[in-house]
């Protein structure tokens, strides 16, 4: 077996996170014409938690990254495009997976980016080749080579055999982020019991939300979790909090998405999560096939409304009046078939089948007496 072979085969082996980037490295530094003093392994996608995910060598011996991207220690990082400084989706397009760092990025541009600026100059690197782990417009992590002023400088054959190596990374790379996802939210069930919804496991000391999960619409990192990280921090605290007081617990929260936090429970000393002390929070989201048949005007009605707002305040966030919403919210309410603002909030959030449910009022009763009468109070 050649040395390609092995390094090959040495990528796809199973193990942990940690294990996965050393053999990465490891199999790049077998491959290279000539040593390299310095390694990395960036593992994940391109997000905050992607570049404080990372090993790192120099000299032979494991360094800790000293910044988070950003020139402060101990804090989250940046996504990895913007400690690299490359644009993303033209790395992920290109079918090129190796470059050497000459063809990213002058030698006068490569001091001002966070990971060259905080790592890399400190110890004397001047060239570098980089390996993108990216496959289907996924960027699965980054890693890469370093040498020093007067070491020569990566060349076409070492960026060669580098990409010989990236499709074997890359299996190596889904293999692993498949097998951390399953644990992670195996974890989080054990803990909730429930698999409908949104999980969102937060690190509660750091007050940060640190995995989370969707099965049915998936979840961006940036869309579904960066918006309401706080809220669901703040009260997964609060929902914890008064559990071990004894006390009442407080009205669930609603999010901006109209969707709720359905269930909280905390967990801790998980290894899967590195031992840290968690919470899991569920969030139950609005079901999209409820909202199939709805004009866009009774979508945005039906949407403020499970946000728990008055008939008065969706009347002004509307911009219609009073009366134009109750007849909107009469139509609405017989189109999905439900009698009040409760059993439209089931209907629309909860993630059990609003049809397995007995009502919770008479059968034909009159809309929301805050929406016929005008009295402005909630059910």
């Amino acid at each position: 077996m050649d040395k390609l072979q092995s390094a090959q085969l040495q990528v796809v082996l199973p193990g942990t996170r940690a294990s996965f980037r050393r053999r990465v490295i490891d199999a790049m530094l077998a491959l290279v014409g000539a040593p390299a003093a310095g390694a990395f392994c960036f593992f994940g996608k391109d997000d905050a938690r992607a570049y404080q995910d990372a090993t790192r060598l120099v000299d032979g011996l494991a360094r800790a990254l000293t910044g988070d991207g950003r020139g402060a220690p101990d804090a989250r990082g940046l996504p990895l495009s913007t400690a690299f400084g490359f644009d993303p989706k033209s790395v992920a397009a290109s079918p090129r997976r190796a470059y050497a760092s000459s063809e990213l990025w002058p030698d006068c541009d490569r001091p001002a980016l966070p990971y060259f600026r905080d790592e890399s100059i400190a110890h004397g690197f001047t060239h570098a080749v980089i390996l993108f782990l990216h496959e289907g417009g996924t960027l699965f992590g980054l890693a890469g080579l370093e040498r020093r002023q007067g070491e020569p400088a990566f060349d076409e054959h070492d960026r060669a055999r580098l990409e010989q190596l990236a499709p074997f990374a890359i299996a190596g790379a889904r293999r692993q982020l498949q097998c951390d996802e399953l644990s992670r939210e195996a974890s989080a069930l054990r803990s909730l019991g429930k698999v409908a919804g949104a999980l969102y496991v937060i690190d509660r000391d750091q007050r940060r939300v640190i995995w989370a999960a969707d099965r049915d619409n998936g979840i961006d990192w940036e869309d579904d979790v960066e918006p309401i990280e706080g809220l669901l921090v703040d009260a997964a605290e609060q929902l914890l909090g008064a559990r071990e007081q004894g006390d009442a617990l407080p009205t669930p929260l609603r999010l901006p998405s109209g969707g709720a936090i359905a269930a909280v429970s905390s967990l801790e000393g998980d290894p899967v999560f590195r031992g840290a002390r968690c919470a899991v929070v569920r969030v139950a989201t609005q079901k999209a096939a409820a909202f199939e048949g709805l004009s866009k005007r009774e979508r945005e009605i039906a949407r403020l409304l499970v946000s728990g707002y008055s008939g008065v305040n969706v009347a002004a966030l509307s911009g219609l009046s009073e009366n134009t919403v109750r007849t909107y919210v009469r139509r609405l309410y017989g189109k999905l078939g439900v009698n009040n603002r409760a059993d439209l909030v089931r209907k629309l959030v909860s993630p059990e089948s609003a049809s397995s449910r007995a009502p919770s009022s008479p059968v034909d009763p009159a809309p929301d007496s805050s929406l016929v009468a005008g009295d402005d109070t909630l059910d």
